[in-house]
């Protein structure tokens, strides 16, 4: 079977637990909607002015992939469309990591109709793709066994490059942020939860206006500052490993502690507030292992597994 260029783009897996299954399922004649945060190639269509064995085979139209940083156990949007004189063609897409050689995973979709835009839902289960960097390849090819005439670089678009995310540090003991009464809300609240041209970097813990603020672990007063427009009054603890633990939206004036205070674990230096841009009382945490924005390689993490630990130990 010859095999002609296909339609590539690029998506980073970051490794988490999950139980999700990996079964898939696809939609298809409707127009899906755009997804922020993915990758797309868009190529036009060219009229066929006459038959000829190049000019009959398929040409993919769209290639979306959506998110662009994906956990194990949460679900992965593909959108494809592919046009052609043919009523169908076979679809597969192929995850290839980084440095590896061979397509990781195959991802077989039977038959599609051309010309309409379809939608194929995929939830890698959890150890079933390693953490790193994947080109993610459509391919479609019709009864004849021909493949895609028109490749991403052909389009003009360039491929996407993410940052592989650090590992998760491994629960320590410690003690929960907040003293008192605490909610972690819904999806919207979630690391990794999609803002206006942002990605929500921590956890939002509501609790009542006022409530005390203390450190988790024994540190450091690393940061003292203000963002009228964002985080609001905020601090920035940095523990004795290096990891720096992120406080935003806290009442003014309850800041006690200043730049290069040593804070013993429990220790009170604020309290919950709604200041910057929050819509009601609530901290905004985040832990960063390897330090808060101190090179271009440092990256926050889930901080709600750590939460968690913590809130065993009250």
């Amino acid at each position: 079977m010859r095999r002609l260029p296909f339609l590539a783009c690029a998506l980073t897996l970051l490794a988490a637990p999950a139980t999700a299954s990996a079964a898939g399922h696809v939609t298809g004649g409707t127009a899906a909607p755009s997804f922020a945060g993915g990758t797309t190639y868009r190529q036009p269509v060219h009229k066929v002015r006459r038959w000829s064995p190049r000019s009959s085979q398929p040409v993919a139209r769209e290639f979306t992939v959506a998110p662009a940083a994906l956990d194990a156990g949460r679900p992965a949007t593909f959108t494809f469309r592919v046009d052609g004189p043919m009523r169908t063609v076979r679809v597969r897409i192929e995850l290839t990591r980084a440095g590896v050689a061979g397509a990781v995973k195959r991802l077989r979709l039977g038959y599609r109709r051309t010309g309409v835009r379809h939608t194929y839902v995929w939830t890698p289960a959890a150890g079933e793709l390693p953490a790193g960097e994947y080109a993610v390849a459509l391919q479609a090819f019709d009864a004849a066994g021909h493949g895609l005439r028109r490749t991403a670089r052909a389009s003009g678009r360039s491929r996407l490059t993410v940052q592989v995310a650090p590992p998760p540090v491994a629960p320590a003991p410690g003690v929960f942020p907040i003293q008192g009464a605490y909610d972690f809300g819904g999806e919207e609240g979630r690391f990794g939860a999609q803002r206006d041209g942002h990605i929500h970097q921590g956890q939002d813990v509501t609790a009542a206006e006022g409530t005390p603020v203390v450190a988790p672990v024994a540190s450091t007063v690393y940061w003292v500052a203000v963002q009228p427009g964002g985080a609001g009054h905020y601090v920035v603890l940095r523990g004795a490993d290096g990891t720096d633990f992120v406080f935003m939206h806290l009442v003014k004036g309850s800041v006690t502690a200043v730049k290069g205070t040593l804070l013993a674990a429990g220790q009170q230096f604020a309290q919950v507030g709604s200041t910057g841009a929050s819509s009601g009382p609530h901290l905004h945490f985040e832990i960063w292992p390897q330090g808060w924005y101190s090179s271009k390689e440092s990256k926050p993490i889930d901080p709600l597994p750590q939460l968690l630990a913590w809130a065993g130990t009250r």
